[in-house]
């Protein structure tokens, strides 16, 4: 008996507690996206729960209902079916059926509330509409409306953080700033973003949160004060945009750096050196560590490709800005997934001097040494097909490598002869083939693959720190030998 009492006196309490914590409004408005209408709610929380106002939203349907205040039942009807709610319950009937929900409904200040889950467990019986809705997130899309997904991912790129957004359909970005605040509004509606928000918080980008409490999509960046500018720069039709948030050099203490410029146009040439280029002819080097996040790249074992090509690239950053006392980027510097399309941008956004795409080869033959160094392939506009996927390392789309594709063949050639006698035993052939990351760079641009990751002697060789470094050095020597004699990209 006294077992029983405690588990009632148990249940009481968590009731009381329930009904004792206050319902509040939430700071912002809640759409649901109907396929011809959104309708925007206020929603309320309650133990951690959102509810939205029922009646709203049965109006908005057309949907017939009968609040019954002294039954404190509310009754919704379809063609053929009935739903019934009772205040303060989980369990609503269906046609006579019960259905359990995890929430119950509540009826607070003359007001009908209903869990979200309520839309896809309850009111989608009774409409014929779907219901979905992330949880977690503060939108609902109803019906065969057609969002648009939203991938958003900030990196920080020496002189710039960048903001990269790559949308399911294309997208319209129009900027507004409100001094530290950067406001982005996307069009059109509605988007449904896979994160709501990132959290960067480097030296430029404190945060970015998507918003749509209105209905009107939009991205809100609260930046720093070091941030003087900021650049949108499209891509792949609308489908990608990189945001650069930019300081000067003067703030900074650096080097002065290369402007954010849009991409060139394909197949435009090169922009000629400015003023302030080195002598050397070299003054911007993007290095770009091959594949990232869930593209590992090759594998043996527990070793990867994407974390060994980040390890070298590291590795000759440090030894070119000691060499060449030069700005050096990486198009990552950490584990995060580009496109092809993402890595050049990079180089051509900054004006880059010189582009270098790091991967490690991979052959079913244990015994091949697997190494080459790649160049574009000149004939390859001829086998062009726009329609093909994008993001397949051999599959480009763009035709800005032809502006420097002599220089490129000059450089090739030195970390061919370079790398040959450095390392001995390790073959390193020339070769041409549609590569992807390389065919939109409008500077000399090489990928350089080494080793063979399927050769036990040269997998362990790879993860050799020491190794790194000696590979490191002599790309960084080619680099220094070819920057003597470099005198500009050369035209079609």
């Amino acid at each position: 008996m006294k077992r029983v009492t405690l588990v009632l006196l148990s249940i009481f309490s968590i009731a009381a507690l329930f009904y004792a914590v206050r319902l509040r409004a939430a700071e912002t408005g809640f759409p649901i996206y109907f396929e011809d209408s959104t309708l925007i709610v206020t929603p309320q929380i309650v133990n951690r729960t959102t509810y939205l106002p029922l009646i709203d939203i049965v109006r908005h349907l057309k949907l017939p209902y009968t609040d019954a205040v002294t039954l404190e039942t509310f009754t919704i009807r379809g063609p053929n079916t009935r739903l019934v709610l009772t205040k303060n319950s989980g369990l609503i009937s269906v046609n006579d059926q019960i259905v359990l929900m995890r929430n119950p409904i509540l009826r607070e200040n003359d007001e009908w509330l209903a869990p979200v889950e309520f839309l896809s467990q309850g009111l989608a019986r009774v409409s014929g509409i779907e219901f979905r809705n992330r949880p977690g997130t503060a939108r609902v899309f109803a019906g065969n409306v057609n969002s648009s997904e939203l991938v958003m991912n900030a990196q920080a790129l020496g002189p710039v953080t960048r903001l990269t957004l790559r949308s399911e359909k294309p997208v319209k970005l129009a900027l507004t700033r409100e001094g530290q605040r950067a406001v982005f509004k996307i069009d059109p509606a509605p988007i449904d973003p896979l994160r709501e928000r990132l959290d960067p918080r480097d030296r430029l980008l404190r945060s970015i949160a998507f918003d749509d409490a209105d209905g009107l999509p939009k991205l809100v960046a609260e930046t720093t004060d070091l941030v003087t500018d900021i650049r949108v720069t499209p891509a792949e039709d609308n489908h990608v945009y990189f945001i650069d948030f930019a300081r000067t050099a003067a703030i900074t203490g650096n080097a002065p750096t290369a402007p954010v410029v849009a991409p060139p146009s394909p197949g435009a040439p090169a922009a000629p050196p400015d003023a302030g280029q080195s002598v050397r002819g070299i003054r911007v080097i993007v290095i770009d560590p091959g594949h990232g996040g869930t593209d590992a790249g090759g594998q043996s074992g527990t070793t990867l490709e994407k974390d060994l090509t980040l390890a070298l690239a590291r590795k000759l950053k440090a030894a070119l800005q000691v060499r060449l006392a030069t700005t050096v980027l990486l198009t990552r510097d950490s584990d995060v997934e580009l496109t092809n399309e993402a890595r050049s941008a990079v180089a051509n956004n900054n004006q880059a001097d010189l582009f270098i795409s790091l991967h490690i080869g991979y052959s079913l033959n244990k015994l091949e040494s697997g190494s080459s160094v790649y160049v574009m392939k000149d004939d390859f506009a001829a086998n062009f097909s726009p329609t093909a996927s994008r993001d397949r390392l051999f599959l480009p789309w763009y035709l800005g490598y032809r502006s420097s594709r002599n220089a490129s063949q000059q450089i090739a050639r030195n970390f061919q002869e370079d790398l040959s006698k450095a390392l001995p035993g390790w073959k390193f052939p020339l070769r041409s083939g549609p590569i992807a990351v390389l065919a939109s760079a409008t500077m000399p641009s090489v990928a350089l693959e080494i080793g063979n990751l399927n050769n036990p002697v040269s997998s362990q060789t790879l993860q050799d720190p020491a190794f790194q470094s000696r590979v490191a050095a002599t790309i960084a020597s080619s680099i220094e030998r070819f920057a003597g004699s470099h005198q500009g990209a050369s035209s079609f």
